[in-house]
């Protein structure tokens, strides 16, 4: 089973309608979407949210530490081109300093970066890393029901120093992930 975390509904809507993913289930808080193989839960922004969700869907999916959990959203960098994506293979909580190390077993055609989890968006990028608000939150929840190669996140550059996040809306929210969505099937394959 593949397991899918978005923060936002323009970044779930390309891969639910890429992958015929169903509205099976809207529980009170997460909108849930599945097939046979896969399950997609719109967690909303922020890593508490994230981590929630991943909680509630590990509690709905079916239990397996074979199954294998994606974080796929958008991400600010200081330099890195619009479009661009990457695999995390560091998570850094801003908040608390934790660090966890996604192992990269895979060879993925995508490159891996650093990956900030910061609580409120950012306006300059003072590190050399990507940074978004879910994965932190994520990745240690989904490592509690799987084995840690089988959690990744996939980020996806939405705003940099030409242009900041305020810019983004949802409309290139989705753009984005569609662009990436080879991408995304090959890492889920």
């Amino acid at each position: 089973m593949i397991n899918i975390v978005t923060a936002l509904p323009a970044e779930a809507r390309p891969l639910r309608d890429h992958f015929k993913l169903c509205d099976k289930l809207q529980n009170n808080a997460f909108p849930l979407y599945r097939n046979a193989d896969m399950a997609l839960i719109v967690a909303g922004p922020g890593k508490v949210a994230a981590a929630a969700a991943t909680a509630v869907l590990a509690g709905i999916a079916p239990a397996s530490t074979t199954s294998a959990w994606l974080n796929v959203g958008i991400a600010g960098h200081a330099y890195h081109a619009i479009g661009s994506a990457f695999i995390a293979h560091r998570i850094t909580d801003q908040a608390s300093g934790s660090h966890w190390y996604p192992p990269q077993t895979l060879a993925p055609s995508l490159p891996t970066e650093n990956l900030r989890t910061v609580d409120l968006p950012e306006a300059d990028y003072p590190e050399d890393a990507l940074c978004d608000m879910e994965a932190s939150g994520f990745y240690p929840v989904a490592c509690r029901f799987s084995s840690s190669e089988l959690v990744q996140c996939l980020k996806i550059v939405s705003d940099n120093n030409a242009q900041p996040s305020s810019a983004v809306t949802a409309k290139l929210c989705s753009q984005l992930v569609t662009d990436r969505l080879a991408d995304i099937a090959q890492l889920v394959h």
